[in-house]
């Protein structure tokens, strides 16, 4: 809506109840109160007259709250010989309109007429009340919205440039920086989008929120609105890492010893956290119990891995980790990409080796994690047996799968499936043990000499959530092989 005011019609003669209803329409859509739209056509009229006439008057604007006609006065100090008229007025002439009680010094406030203001003031007071309203509604949204920052919002996408998405999302708009979508999804003009609210800000921009699909947060949200026993607060999410798109881990805790908290978050046949999954392009989520103990805790979070051995230096928080040599290629991840979720999930800066190499430094085993001598040979037998090999192929790789029929396939498959479980009931995670054991040999032993070689070249200390030195190309399929 439009307030217009014309030469000759700026208050003595507008049509105060058209006014008033034009002002209720204001009110109307764009959820702004009435008085501050009257208080900004009394600034814009104010504002006007002091730039076109006297930035030192004193001006009075009054508006009628039932009839809407407007009144503007200026203030003159009354003097005994009158030097800017503007501001002064003489004795005499104040004592005839006023009345014979006025004296020196007194103050008087003079009707300004309409025909005083040229057609750039009435302009002027006209584009001053729209930024005042303008102004107004910013506030009123960032006012609405300040409250939902940090929580789930979902609105439909306007824009889809290449540096970043525009949503509308009611009365407002969103901005999603392009580092703030997961690397792999693109989102097209119309169709709708979940984020999270991770700022809100007053900005002369379209977009007063901005938004993030990255964050932490926004996966634990989405944790809360499928979960419903950590929205009730009967389980605790005590910490995330994320590589968005990827992979998560996330610690849980439960002071109810009658809530599994893991089978909680998980949910018949994974029915809660797939909906969590399918809303972040399928990153995995691996979910291990929060412990105080830090050993413990990560020893958990190393899950599939097995730890034979572990001792921590808390002033350094630095942990020494051995775990089977079977097993390290799985602990350090494509790039250093498993330890390093480990390092921001448990903010410990982690030393993982190999048995073998633990023994060649002579390092001490304490066998104070969650696998024995025994377990430890059967581990071998296990893995040595998966990865046996079927078939020479003229590549010199090995298949374990080839030559097999293809019910005898999915049989291995669900075995090795119900292994993964077997190996730590304690944690969940997906498909991790496959992981270990690789469908090409050759590949594998070269995957490990580049792990080992990068992992001894980085330090995985606690990082910020906001880690940007993943390099998501070197990722490729790599936790997509067992599928």
């Amino acid at each position: 809506m439009r307030l217009n005011f014309k030469k000759g019609m700026l208050y003595s003669m507008i049509d105060g109840a058209k006014l008033l209803s034009t002002i209720d329409e204001i009110v109307s859509e764009k959820q702004i109160s009435r008085d501050l739209i009257l208080d900004s056509i009394k600034e814009g009229i104010r504002k006007a007259y002091e730039k076109h006439f006297d930035p030192e008057a004193t001006i009075i604007v009054e508006i009628h709250q039932k009839t809407g006609q407007i009144k503007v006065e200026k203030e003159l100090t009354v003097v005994k010989k009158v030097e800017d008229d503007l501001l002064e007025i003489g004795l005499n002439e104040a004592k005839e309109k006023y009345g014979e009680q006025i004296t020196i010094d007194d103050k008087v406030y003079e009707q300004v007429n309409s025909e005083e203001f040229s057609r750039l003031a009435i302009f002027q007071v006209g584009q001053i009340i729209k930024q005042q309203i303008k102004e107004a509604e910013k506030d009123s949204i960032f006012d609405e919205y300040i409250i939902q920052k940090g929580h789930l919002m979902t609105g439909v996408v306007i824009a889809a440039e290449e540096k970043y998405l525009l949503v509308e999302v009611e009365r407002t708009f969103a901005y999603i920086p392009r580092k703030n979508l997961i690397f792999s999804e693109h989102f097209e003009v119309g169709q709708p989008i979940t984020f999270l609210a991770e700022d809100v800000v007053k900005s002369k921009n379209a977009g007063q929120i901005i938004g993030s699909r990255t964050s932490n947060d926004f996966l634990y949200s989405l944790l809360e609105r499928e979960i419903p026993e950590i929205f009730e607060q009967v389980i605790e999410v005590k910490a995330i890492a994320r590589d968005p798109g990827r992979r998560s881990k996330i610690a849980v805790y439960s002071t109810n010893e009658n809530i599994d908290p893991i089978g909680a978050c998980v949910g018949s046949k994974g029915s809660r956290i797939n909906k969590v999954t399918a809303e972040l392009q399928d990153e995995k989520i691996d979910i291990c119990i929060y412990n105080d103990n830090s050993q413990q805790f990560i020893i958990n979070s190393l899950s599939p891995v097995k730890v034979i051995s572990i001792t921590t230096n808390d002033e350094e928080k630095e942990a020494d980790v051995v775990v089977p040599d079977e097993q390290l290629s799985l602990a350090i991840g494509k790039g250093g990409s498993s330890a390093k979720l480990v390092a921001k999930l448990t903010k410990w800066k982690l030393n993982i080796m190999s048995y073998s190499e633990a023994l060649t430094k002579q390092v001490e085993i304490l066998w104070n994690g969650n696998l024995t001598t025994d377990e430890l040979s059967a581990l071998k037998v296990k893995l040595k047996d998966k990865i046996k090999p079927k078939a020479i192929v003229e590549t010199n790789t090995v298949d374990i799968t080839a030559g097999l029929p293809v019910e005898e396939f999915e049989i291995i498959e669900e075995q090795m499936a119900e292994e993964t479980m077997i190996l730590d009931e304690e944690n969940y995670h997906v498909d991790d043990l496959t992981e270990s054991t690789p469908k090409v040999l050759e590949n594998e032993i070269q995957e490990i000499e580049d792990n080992l070689s990068y992992f001894e070249s980085e330090q995985f200390e606690n990082q910020d959530d906001d880690d940007d030195e993943i390099n998501y190309d070197e990722y490729d399929d790599y936790y997509d092989q067992d599928k």
